[in-house]
């Protein structure tokens, strides 16, 4: 019986496609390419993966979560993240008349200014970020009820990005 016990998306040196090291109970390590279904799974999956992240699931516990914890923590996508938020921070700012027309929670929003700026900062940096944070954004992004885009409790959007930020240190 074969038990994936640990899984890594790495790129092949020799194809340029990505890979997956499986390490598997009895019989070691071995490699397999992430097919298109993988893939696919993933995508479709995204949300869906992004909350088992964003609520602690382990990257490696499935090829899904593993492929796209690898997309989540892309430069590129990083960046786009990043941008986003700084956008939300300055529409914040902006003249209702000029405002984008997204329900934005304004009042949120600018209490919780120097933790945006925070959150940005780390996702634009170079470097290594645990995907559970990144997950937690991409959450805190997509849901119209949180506290992005409805008023809550007060401090809810700041602690939500202090978490997302917390989460984000790979070092724990």
């Amino acid at each position: 019986m074969t038990v994936i016990m640990g899984l890594m998306v790495t790129l092949s040196s020799h194809s340029g496609m990505p890979m997956i090291v499986v390490l598997e109970q009895g019989a070691g390590l071995g490699l397999r390419r992430v097919r298109v279904r993988d893939r696919l799974g993933a995508r479709i999956r995204r949300s869906a993966l992004d909350l088992e992240l964003a609520f602690g699931a382990s990257p490696e516990s499935s090829v899904a979560l593993a492929v796209h914890a690898r997309y989540l923590c892309r430069p590129e996508q990083r960046r786009v993240l990043g941008r986003t938020l700084a956008g939300i921070a300055t529409a914040a700012e902006t003249p209702a008349a000029r405002r984008s027309k997204a329900p934005l929670s304004l009042h949120a929003i600018l209490l919780a200014r120097a933790e945006l700026e925070a959150v940005v900062g780390r996702l634009v940096a170079p470097g290594p970020v645990d995907v559970r944070g990144v997950a937690r954004i991409r959450n805190l992004l997509a849901d119209g009820t949180g506290p992005l885009y409805r008023e809550s409790g007060p401090g809810h959007l700041r602690d939500e990005l202090v978490a997302a930020l917390r989460a984000m240190d790979p070092l724990g």
